[in-house]
C-alpha cells in the first residue's frame, strides 16, 4: 500500500469530526438520563395519577435538558472558533517522534443530582520525544476519508511503534484539538509542505 496524501481539507474534516465526536458523546450521556427520567415521570403522572410526584421527577430531566442546551451553546462557540482559526490558517504541523504509548486511568469531574464528583476513565496517550502528548479520542474511527488507512484507535495503536515519526497537528491558541498522522501512512500535500513544517 502506498501513502495517502494529507491535505488541509482532510485535516480540517478530521478536526471538525473530533469536535463533533466529543459533543456527540456528551449528548448521548445526557439523553441516557433525560429519556428514562421523562418516561418515569410520565408513567407516575398518568398511570399512577400522581401528577405532583411525576412533576418533581420530571424536574431531574429538566436539569439535564438545561445542561444539554448550555453544553450545546459551548459546542457551537468552540465550533465557530475552530472554523475561524482554520479559515485564518492558524494550523501548526510538526513532525514528532513517538516515544511511547500509555494507558492511564484518569478521573474527570462531572456534575450529578447529588453534587460534583469524579468519574474514572481508561484513556490512551501517545507521548512524543519533544514532550508533547496526544490523548486518543476513545471509540473514534480515525482518518475516515482515507481509502486505505481508516482505522479504529486499536488499529492505530497496532501500527504505532516507538521511534516512528508522526505529523502532529495543532491549532494556535486552541490546545484541546490536536491530531496525529503516522508518517509511514501519510505524506503532506504540496500546499502543506509550503507551510512551516518543523
Amino acid at each position: 500500500m502506498g501513502k495517502d496524501t494529507l491535505t488541509l481539507s482532510n485535516i480540517t474534516n478530521d478536526l471538525k469530526s473530533i469536535a463533533f465526536f466529543n459533543f456527540s458523546n456528551m449528548a448521548d450521556w445526557r439523553f441516557a438520563y433525560i429519556v428514562p427520567i421523562t418516561l418515569l415521570a410520565l408513567l407516575i403522572g398518568f398511570l399512577l395519577k400522581n401528577i405532583w410526584l411525576g412533576f418533581l421527577i420530571f424536574l431531574f430531566a429538566v436539569y439535564h435538558i438545561v445542561r444539554f442546551v448550555m453544553e450545546y451553546k459551548n459546542h457551537r462557540a468552540r465550533k465557530q472558533a475552530l472554523n475561524s482559526r482554520l479559515e485564518r490558517g492558524e494550523i501548526s504541523i510538526s513532525i514528532e517522534k513517538l516515544s511511547h504509548i500509555t494507558e492511564e486511568m484518569i478521573y474527570e469531574p462531572y456534575t450529578s443530582f447529588t453534587g460534583r464528583g469524579r468519574s474514572a476513565k481508561q484513556v490512551t496517550f501517545y507521548h512524543f520525544h519533544s514532550g508533547v502528548s496526544w490523548r486518543v479520542p476513545s471509540g473514534k474511527i480515525h482518518y475516515e476519508w482515507s481509502k486505505d488507512y481508516h482505522m479504529s484507535s486499536k488499529g492505530l495503536e497496532n501500527i504505532s511503534i516507538s521511534g516512528n515519526d508522526f505529523f502532529y497537528i495543532s491549532l494556535q491558541g486552541y490546545h484541546d484539538v490536536v491530531y496525529v498522522y503516522p508518517c509511514n501512512c501519510f505524506v503532506l500535500d504540496n500546499d502543506l509542505i509550503s507551510k512551516n513544517v518543523e
